[in-house]
């Protein structure tokens, strides 16, 4: 019994300082890959392909498909190799804590960095990485972890363009404390931020000092006097009470959302991803107007989150994920045919990569002042007081 013991002791530590290796393995590898050219990293992945790796990603943004299809085309010889998963925002990091390990989870392009940092970086479960060739054109804020694009939800209402024979009406809207009084009840249109981390992560930077002092500004502007506590603490709590009082959430997806407004009732609003708008009929695409393409809107006319790329700690073809990962942030993989960029809602990190002609959208220089921009840092520190406010006023 006591061989046994000693066995199967013995086997435990060996497995433990094999998992150990291959997590070794695998930053050395990154660190390795971080200086090669595509060149070099394309041989690397070439050899993980032979010896039987595929990589396996999960993404949170459906376009990724489209840039897996894409990077098969930039390189042949990884063709069928890899092999995207979309995951459901609210489920993310609980399906990603249960399937790395498993050997069927390679990467991830995955938002929500508060969650990322907590529940895998800090674990070991997942690795940053980034080139060196781009530490010069993509801000160091956005390199580790690294940030591959940032999407943004925008105000969008329903202008009734089809009631009125063509001509789109004005809503006249320019501040965002409207959003909290009465007439706007069941007509501005949010998914559940307590299903959708990144609405909730939204709602909480709004809370930081920033962005108070903004809301505090616009409602001084809208109402001719200071804002001054009383049942709400700040500015900020006032504002997320009055705006969750006067939500809709009859729409559970940004697709939904942006289809229902576009065929409902002229008038409604909805704040959801811009680049949903593609998934709009065509005769139905001119009932919306982005808020803030016609006014400047008081406050803030949206807001921008980032999606970050991550390798996982037991990949077998960390080569392959570098590649990847340098492909999507350089021009022929953000900017090719079919890819992000050649979207609305969809901006790069890297300051070499502009919006092309012909997409109706700004640069990401444009929105810089005009939205609210996830703070992982911040969220992380205040996620717990913030949440169960915003939790009991949705409910």
């Amino acid at each position: 019994m006591k061989r046994i013991l000693s066995l199967v002791l013995a086997l435990a530590m060996a497995l433990s300082l094999a998992a150990a290796a291959s997590a070794e393995s695998v930053q050395d590898a990154l660190k390795a890959a971080s200086t090669m050219s595509n060149e070099e990293l394309y041989e690397k992945a070439k050899e993980e392909i032979a010896a039987g790796a595929q990589l396996n990603f999960y993404s949170t943004t459906s376009f990724a498909q489209k840039a897996a299809a894409n990077f098969e085309q930039a390189y042949p010889d990884l063709a069928g190799k890899i092999i995207y998963a979309e995951i459901d925002d609210g489920e993310t990091y609980s399906i990603l804590t249960r399937t790395i390990g498993t050997g069927t989870a390679d990467m991830g392009l995955l938002q929500n960095g508060a969650d990322l940092q907590s529940r895998l970086l800090d674990k070991g479960l997942a690795y940053a990485y980034f080139p060196q060739a781009l530490k010069d054109v993509v801000p160091e804020a956005f390199q580790e972890p690294a940030v591959v694009t940032f999407i943004n939800s925008l105000f969008i209402y329903n202008n009734g363009s089809t009631a009125n024979n063509g001509d789109a009406q004005s809503i006249n809207f320019t501040n965002v404390w409207e959003l909290t009084e009465p007439e706007w009840k069941d007509r501005i249109f949010f998914k559940n931020p307590t299903v959708e981390t990144v609405n909730i992560n939204f709602l909480m930077m709004l809370t930081s000092p920033e962005w108070e002092e903004r809301l505090s500004a616009a409602y001084e502007a809208r109402y001719g006097k200071p804002f001054e506590a009383g049942e709400y603490e700040s500015a900020a709590y006032a504002w997320i009470a009055g705006f969750l009082g006067n939500v809709n959430y009859t729409y559970t997806s940004a697709s939904k959302m942006a289809t229902g407004i576009a065929s409902g009732a002229a008038g409604n609003m909805g704040l959801f991803v811009f680049s949903k708008l593609r998934k709009v009929d065509e005769a139905d695409r001119g009932n919306l107007t982005v808020l803030q393409f016609e006014n400047d809107v008081d406050g803030f006319s949206g807001f921008m989150y980032s999606v970050y790329a991550t390798v996982f700690n037991d990949t077998d073809c960390p080569y392959t994920c570098a590649l990847f990962i340098n492909w999507l942030l350089d021009e022929g993989g953000f900017a090719g045919p079919s890819s992000w960029n050649s979207s609305q809602g969809y901006y790069s990190p890297n300051t070499t990569i502009e919006k092309p002609d012909g997409v109706d959208d700004k640069p990401y220089t444009y929105w810089q002042d005009k939205l609210v921009f996830e703070d992982a840092d911040y969220i992380l520190e205040h996620f717990n007081e913030v949440f169960e406010f915003i939790a009991l006023e949705v409910g």
